[in-house]
């Protein structure tokens, strides 16, 4: 097992928190040369995250919609061959996220909205030739708490559901697996992401992240192994957050506010047991994509060397 065989998402990349200026984040110089360094350190395979506030404003060199896409490449298909000729050969998948969307006290507009631009982000998906979309299935418990402190629960589960189904009938025909997020900071985390799995198509799988698992109290290995059969697609991800003071509760538990930490680390330098979340999935002979993520780091191409430099003498190496 190489570097080669695993993904890297590109959502190591973040103007919010890295250096050293927004101008260069939102230059496609950034990413073309992003790209060959990615080939470089010996991946071949990328996650593009679909983050919709591009369209609406930005500059369109970040690659994270059709429209970004179509605006610097022409289309999806001088884009790919774009990144065939700088050593990036697949697109592995495409996730979406729905927190821009939870924005007001109008629920119309958040699933309007969300139903909008992540079925526009699957039908990208499909264009990229992407293995799997993967979905957050809520955005942030405590944001939607904050804008809708009575929340009617249930309808909401309901109409979450219900958007669910119809991109699960969408990735159906575009041939793609649809994969719901598990994250700690949830709606539904812990066992109500089964109840919703369960009023859904079969088709519709789990997209198991690692670090995210531990955060919310599971045991990822445990986890992988009781729920293999329903696993859609992995992310790697490493933390040494521990959630003692309720911070799925706030409203961006991403970024803790009450303490000076962050929630994700480079892989390796946490505290998830990657090797046996690794080997666990060799034996039970997982064959989806294993996508590598350092979506808080400080430093992309450190990152980037440090994902390698693991897989390679951790993981390759113990197998």
């Amino acid at each position: 097992m190489t570097a080669a065989d695993f993904a890297i998402s590109l959502d190591m990349v973040n103007r919010h928190y890295q250096e050293p200026n927004r101008n260069r984040y939102e230059s496609k110089y950034f990413w073309e040369e992003l790209y060959r360094l990615i080939s470089a350190a010996g991946f071949r395979a990328i996650e593009v995250p679909y983050e919709p506030v591009w369209q609406f404003g930005g500059r369109s060199g970040v690659p994270f919609t059709r429209y970004c896409v179509n605006a610097k490449y022409g289309d999806t298909a001088r884009y790919r061959s774009f990144l065939a000729n700088n050593g990036i050969d697949e697109i592995a998948g495409v996730t979406f996220d729905p927190n821009l969307f939870m924005r007001n006290d109008n629920l119309d507009f958040y699933f309007g909205a969300t139903g909008h631009f992540a079925g526009e982000a699957l039908d990208h998906a499909a264009d990229l030739g992407a293995g799997y979309f993967a979905v957050s299935p809520t955005p942030y418990c405590g944001r939607v708490r904050h804008y809708h402190p009575n929340l009617d629960e249930a309808s909401f589960i309901a109409r979450t559901r219900e958007l669910l189904a119809s991109l699960a009938e969408q990735a159906e025909r575009a041939d793609i697996r649809l994969a719901v997020r598990n994250e700690y900071w949830s709606m539904l985390r812990g066992d109500r992401l089964f109840d919703m799995l369960d009023g859904l198509p079969g088709s519709v799988r789990i997209d198991a992240d690692v670090a995210s698992l531990q955060i919310g109290g599971t045991d990822p290995v445990v986890f992988i192994q009781d729920h293999f059969d329903r696993i859609g697609s992995v992310h790697l991800t490493d933390t040494s957050f521990v959630d003692d003071d309720e911070t799925w509760k706030t409203a961006n538990p991403e970024f803790p506010a009450r303490r000076p930490t962050q929630v994700y680390r480079d892989l390796g330098e946490g505290s998830v047991n990657l090797k046996a979340v690794y080997a666990s999935l060799q034996q039970l002979g997982y064959s989806g994509a294993i996508t590598c993520s350092c979506r808080q780091t400080r430093d992309h191409v450190r990152a980037l060397l440090r994902m390698r430099a693991y897989i390679k003498n951790q993981l390759a190496a113990a197998h």
